[in-house]
């Protein structure tokens, strides 16, 4: 016997032998005796035993069929309790939820919002990983990725939160210095900050415009990658940066950042990424309809 019985055979198996009969196990299932029989046999075949001793007037367990329902029973208890727990888990938000991220975007505006997650659904432990590199989802047990710009996963589910788009800004100590460029192509005479976090490349910026697409080869004295440090390096007036508008955003309108060739811009928005539909996991649902809700602050 290499293989488990089928569930329906074991299903009728338990309803005939609680019923103690074949018409009363095939009026509770509404199917016919036939049925019944022809299920009891098959399952009798394949556990190579007899389940019932028949006669005229009634069916009763043999000494095998009495270890053959013990054991059933328990299965189908089992099987119940693991479709509660499918349920629960669609339904109630609990156990772990794995979450990552890169550390500008998780630290400015993921963490506060799992701040106010975590206190709304206390049974929930969320783990929060802020790492800036690319990550495999299914690998690395993460249950959301939350991802600003970049190529998405074919092989997982992507939606989009909110829109975003990563300009270019310099400081004005900068540009009083090294004054202002006016077309793309002067950004090969101007110091540039690169940012190596995951999908950015730090040697090129790809650009967009109504033009079409331009790709620029950086002079970037300055790299990191971190954002916060590249950040900080465009306000101290040592560069030109491409940085999220969510990033830099304050900074732009109190005039301590000012945005150039403004006609180009690269798309970022923000998706979250995971394994499956949201139906199939309340926590990864009510998360993601939570954090689409706040990003629309943004």
């Amino acid at each position: 016997m290499n293989q488990l019985p089928p569930l329906n055979d074991i299903q009728v198996f338990v309803v005939a032998a609680r019923l103690q009969g074949f018409s009363s196990a095939a009026d509770s299932l509404d199917v016919s005796p036939a049925y019944i029989s022809k299920r009891i046999n098959l399952l009798e075949k394949h556990l190579g035993v007899r389940l019932f001793i028949r006669n005229a007037r009634q069916v009763i367990l043999s000494p095998e069929g009495k270890i053959a329902l013990e054991w059933s029973e328990r299965l189908l208890e089992t099987m119940e309790q693991m479709e509660a727990e499918i349920v629960n888990e669609q339904l109630i938000p609990k156990g772990k939820l794995r979450i990552v991220t890169s550390s500008g975007f998780g630290s400015h505006f993921i963490a506060p919002v799992v701040s106010r997650f975590s206190q709304q659904y206390p049974q929930l432990e969320i783990d929060l990983e802020l790492l800036d590199r690319p990550v495999d989802l299914i690998s690395e047990g993460f249950d959301i990725e939350l991802r600003v710009g970049g190529e998405l996963p074919q092989q997982l589910i992507a939606r989009r939160l909110c829109e975003n788009q990563r300009i270019l800004c310099a400081a004005p100590a900068y540009l009083e210095e090294y004054g202002t460029p006016q077309q793309l192509a002067e950004l090969n005479r101007h110091r540039c900050i690169g940012i190596r976090e995951r999908d950015q490349s730090y040697g090129h910026w790809r650009l967009e415009s109504r033009a079409g697409k331009k790709s620029i080869k950086l002079t970037a004295p300055l790299t990191t990658n971190n954002g916060s440090v590249a950040k900080q390096w465009c306000l101290d007036g040592r560069g030109i940066m491409l940085r999220s508008v969510w990033n830099i955003r304050e900074e732009l309108n109190r005039g301590h950042l000012i945005r150039i060739l403004p006609d180009y811009s690269q798309q970022a928005d923000i998706h979250a990424i995971y394994p499956s539909r949201l139906e199939t996991s309340a926590k990864r649902k009510v998360f993601v309809t939570l954090l689409e809700t706040a990003l629309k602050k943004v």
